[in-house]
């Protein structure tokens, strides 16, 4: 079951999604599906996050181009993808949880896709370039999948790429997530490379002409990402 965004509520994507994205981590996808929009609220309940849902952008919405650097060193745009449908999320390699869940989620989506994903691209896009260098990306991907992507940037480019996908992402380097010494305090002990980072969470699909077609909540199905990249394949080839 999907929820359906209007052309004016995509324009309001990039605050109502992050308020929405906050509370799917923590509540049902319907409760999200309230914040998005209020018109949303005489569409069928969507279901659940942890049993599937996404949310169809209607009509579809022309992304931006941008251009990062790939996990192999080189430029990457997004419009080199053009032709194949792309599945991409934003999160970083430290992440321990949301990411290696999403990406072992990809790993079922091209798996239940069969020969049919060779015209899927799934890409991961880090928001943490000072620590995801391209030789960092590559290590992590490999874990995954080898056909994964990897792009990673500096956080200016990521804020401004991140606009039109109601990306918000912060880093929290209060947290301690090292070794401590034992003549350390642990208000004191603190490793500039080890601390988290908040992040959105939501996937998305972009269809093989650069148009932003569903947004998928955390916790959907790989089953449910499956069904609609075969939607759109049947689309595209009618």
């Amino acid at each position: 079951m999907f929820i359906r965004l209007s052309r004016n509520q995509m324009t309001r994507i990039p605050s109502a999604l992050l308020v929405g994205v906050i509370l799917v981590v923590a509540f049902a996808s319907y409760q999200l599906a309230m914040k998005i929009a209020p018109s949303l609220m005489q569409q069928p309940a969507p279901q659940t996050a942890d049993t599937g849902g996404a949310a169809v952008v209607t009509p579809p919405y022309l992304l931006p181009d941008f251009t990062l650097t790939s996990h192999t060193g080189d430029p990457v745009s997004l419009s080199d993808f053009r032709g194949r449908s792309v599945l991409l999320f934003f999160g970083y390699t430290h992440c321990p949880d949301i990411c290696p869940t999403t990406l072992a989620d990809y790993r079922r989506v091209k798996s239940q896709l069969g020969a049919r994903a060779e015209d899927v691209a799934f890409v991961f896009i880090s928001v943490d370039g000072a620590r995801d260098t391209p030789e960092v990306m590559a290590k992590y991907l490999s874990m995954f999948d080898a056909d994964f992507i990897g792009l990673t940037g500096g956080e200016e480019i990521m804020r401004e790429i991140g606009t039109d996908y109601g990306l918000s992402f912060s880093a929290d380097k209060q947290v301690n997530v090292g070794h401590s010494h034992d003549d350390d305090t642990a208000e004191h002990h603190h490793d500039d490379e080890d601390y988290f980072v908040e992040h959105t969470s939501p996937s998305f699909l972009v269809d093989p002409d650069g148009y932003l077609r569903l947004v998928y909540f955390y916790g959907t199905k790989p089953e449910v990402m499956v069904s609609s990249i075969q939607q759109i394949m049947t689309e595209q080839a009618s």
